[in-house]
Formats: structure tokens, sequence, C-alpha cells
């Protein structure tokens, strides 16, 4: 059950999804053993997306800023988190990895993920490039690709049932052209890169993708790529602003998913 008022119902809809928007109190969604919520939380400097698996499994990618930590923190109680099993951190820099010792501590983190060339004066556990994981009885996640670049990174591919979600964190043309060549398909849902800001992601590529919805979290002066915006609008693909105030989650079972909008008031 979802302990919600609703303010405002199916503001968009899909052929097998529904978008609906509340204003959040407290949110318990009742999962069934093989459902899986992914919600991205809208902080406002970073990324940090919670993932709530049937099992009772409860999952963080990312921690954002370190002055946003405050607000993760009340999204997590909104959400009834009181602890996180395991912790993946998707590229070290300071939008992403600043709060993860502090989250360790407040929510008694067993394992913490991080890509192949993470520098880290914690434990971690690491993972490199073409790794298969499954991280749960409902979640499978590929390693499509490892940054050796300076800036320790990795994109990720989340299986959940029928859905795939790209959780992507690099925006090169030598990355895209990797994905094509995969070929990377049937993605229902996608996470931006860089706060949507550069120069990523063709048309070609976003077709080949065949993605119903994106997803984009923000940091402090933020500007999207208008070469971004036009590729997502020429391929119809709805684009998520996830700002300070309102998280979407995508509830997912293993054919169908909705996706709720929730407000903080």
């Amino acid at each position: 059950m979802i302990k919600i008022l609703i303010s405002a119902v199916l503001f968009f809809s899909f052929m097998n999804c529904s978008v609906s928007a509340a204003v959040i109190k407290n949110v318990d969604f009742g999962l069934q053993a093989d459902e899986v919520v992914i919600t991205f939380l809208p902080l406002s400097a970073g990324e940090a997306s919670l993932i709530q698996d049937g099992s009772g499994e409860t999952i963080l990618i990312n921690t954002g800023n370190a002055s946003s930590y405050p607000e993760l923190k009340k999204w997590l109680k909104r959400y009834k988190v009181k602890k996180i099993n395991q912790l993946v951190i998707t590229k070290q820099q300071k939008h992403y990895d600043s709060n993860v010792q502090r989250a360790a501590n407040d929510y008694h983190i067993e394992r913490i993920i991080v890509p192949a060339q993470y520098q880290a004066e914690f434990q971690t556990e690491k993972w490199k490039e073409n790794d298969l994981f499954q991280l749960t009885n409902n979640i499978h996640v590929d390693v499509l690709h490892a940054s050796k670049q300076k800036i320790a990174a990795m994109d990720l591919l989340f299986t959940i049932g029928e859905h795939r979600i790209l959780y992507a964190m690099s925006s090169s043309d030598e990355v895209e052209e990797k994905f094509l060549r995969i070929p990377l398909t049937h993605v229902d849902v996608l996470k931006i890169p860089d706060f949507g800001e550069g120069t990523f992601f063709s048309n070609a590529f976003l077709k080949q993708l065949d993605t119903q919805l994106a997803v984009a979290f923000t940091k402090p002066g933020r500007s999207y790529s208008p070469r971004l915006l036009s590729n997502l609008t020429a391929q119809w693909i709805e684009l998520y602003d996830v700002r300070e105030g309102s998280a979407y989650s995508i509830k997912m079972s293993l054919k169908s998913y909705d996706v709720m909008k929730f407000s903080a008031k």
C-alpha cells in the first residue's frame, strides 16, 4: 500500500506503464517477492538512486554531493529506509561519492561496490568491465564499460525481469560506438550521464536503445545540452528531470512497470 495524498493522477502513460503524481508523506510499496522499485532521488546537488527489492534488500546507487546529505537522509526516511545492504558508486567525483562514509555509518552498509580504478580509504568491492553480477534474486547487473581515464567510472545495465535500465555515466563518442556494437537494445529506462550537459547520444544510438523514458539529475548551474534535448524529442523519449522536491519511482514486476512522481511538501 502506498501511504500518500494524491494530488494528481496519470499525467503520462506508456503501453506498459503509467505515471502518477503525489505529495509524499510515507511510502510503503508493499512489494511482492518478484517486484522491484527504483527511485531517482531529487538532491539539489548530485546523484543518488534507491533500489528496494521484494526480498527486503535495499541498494543505494551513489550518495550525492556533501551539501545534499541532509536531503538524502530525509528522502530515505520517507521511503522508510533504516538499513542499506549495498552501496554502488558509479563515479569517483564529488557529485556521486561525497557521503560514502557517513552513509555507511548511518545505514550500516555491508557492501560498497566501486569501479575498478577507484581509489578508496575504506573497504570496497571493485567491479571491472564485462563483469556480471546478481545483486538480488530479481536484479542482475552487467558492467558495460569501466573508464580507464583519470576519473574512475562505470556504466551499468540493470536487468529486472523483462526490463532493462541503462545507468549511463559516459558521454563520449567512443563509448557510444562500443554500445552500438554490443549491440545494446531494448532499454526501458536511460539514466542520462553528466547531468545532461556535454555532447552525446546520437539519434542512431537512441533509436537502437528503443528507450521509452530518460532520467536526468541536477546540480547547481546545470544547463542541458541542446543536442540531447533535440535527439530525445526526435525519438519520442520522455525526459524526467529529477529536481529538488520531486522524486520518480519506477515499480517493476516481471512484465510491467508503473512510474510515480512524489513531491515533498
